[in-house]
């Protein structure tokens, strides 16, 4: 079983045969394939950047999973799925996916799916609420995947630094400082991350040194949003240490790349292989943290090389 890792946010309903209530009979090979081509279909989009075109293939996954009454098959879509919602920037759509997904897997006798408590985590996260993603990203900090209680721990720091919740923020980084050697580029950056939010008011000087190191690692990444978060938090330690020219130019780096990807450059879902090489990146960052970003950094201008919108 593949599944995405991304972290860090529509289609009309698949008709297949005996619709009108004829019952079913038991899937076959034909169905078996079809639901490999939409799920490979749905992470060539993904990869490439393309997440509403995702989302459209793992749906599609996903009934026709229901189709096969194959439990697994559904944990898989619909996890894929609700990953690919949060890179199209949807958290809302996101939430309801990951408890759909859950339910119908209960229903086929399905254990605890930790990698939706992840996704259901995040998708709380990032419509700010806090408090309800702190429980599930705990709770998937335990999954026997390395990966999936990483980056749980990831959600949990940042929604704990949000809500003001030390204990919690101190538990994100004590697993992420007791992860095995060698780590991944991502899992130094979270690490690195979380670490600087634990340890800003005591080692300001410190934490924003990490917060840089950590935008460096998902800059190499093609981690953008995840890039823009720790610039911004770069920035705001160097504001509390009075460097407000360092701050001024993390803030406008921030502002920039966030507007950069909320904007036509990263519109991909009508282009097609032929117009050239697709853009690759991580979810938009909503345009409000773009503009509050700028303003932070003095109003500067967001789009620069944009012909229309030069003047925002």
């Amino acid at each position: 079983m593949r599944r995405l890792t991304h972290l860090l946010v529509l289609a009309t309903p698949l008709l297949l045969g005996g619709c009108g209530g004829a019952e079913q009979t038991k899937p076959t090979a034909q169905d078996d394939a079809a639901w490999d081509q939409a799920m490979a279909a749905g992470r060539n989009s993904f990869e490439l950047g393309r997440y509403t075109v995702a989302v459209s293939q793992y749906r599609k996954a996903a009934n026709l999973a229901l189709v096969r009454d194959d439990g697994d098959a559904v944990a898989e879509a619909g996890y894929d799925l609700a990953v690919s919602q949060l890179a199209a920037n949807t958290p809302a759509e996101a939430l309801q996916t990951t408890q759909a997904t859950r339910q119908a897997v209960a229903l086929r006798g399905g254990q605890d799916q930790f990698s939706l408590d992840l996704v259901e985590a995040a998708s709380h996260y990032r419509l700010g609420q806090y408090a309800q993603a702190l429980p599930l990203a705990q709770h998937a900090m335990q999954a026997p995947d390395p990966a999936v209680g990483a980056r749980a721990a990831l959600v949990l720091g940042l929604a704990a630094d949000a809500q003001g919740d030390r204990s919690a923020l101190q538990l994100a980084a004590s697993y992420l400082n007791g992860l095995k050697p060698p780590l991944l580029p991502a899992q130094q950056a979270d690490k690195a991350e979380i670490q600087a939010r634990l340890i800003r008011q005591s080692s300001p000087a410190q934490a924003e040194q990490l917060a840089e190191a950590a935008a460096v690692l998902r800059q190499s990444e093609g981690a953008y949003h995840d890039m823009t978060r720790a610039l911004a938090l770069a920035a705001q330690i160097a504001g509390s240490q009075g460097d407000q020219a360092r701050a001024h130019a993390l803030w406008a780096r921030a502002a920039q790349s966030a507007a950069a990807q909320s904007g036509k450059l990263n519109r991909m879902d009508a282009q097609t292989l032929a117009h050239g090489n697709l853009t690759k990146g991580n979810a938009a960052p909503p345009e409000d943290d773009a503009q509050i970003w700028a303003r932070n950094a003095g109003n500067i201008v967001l789009r620069p090389f944009d012909q229309n919108d030069a003047s925002n």
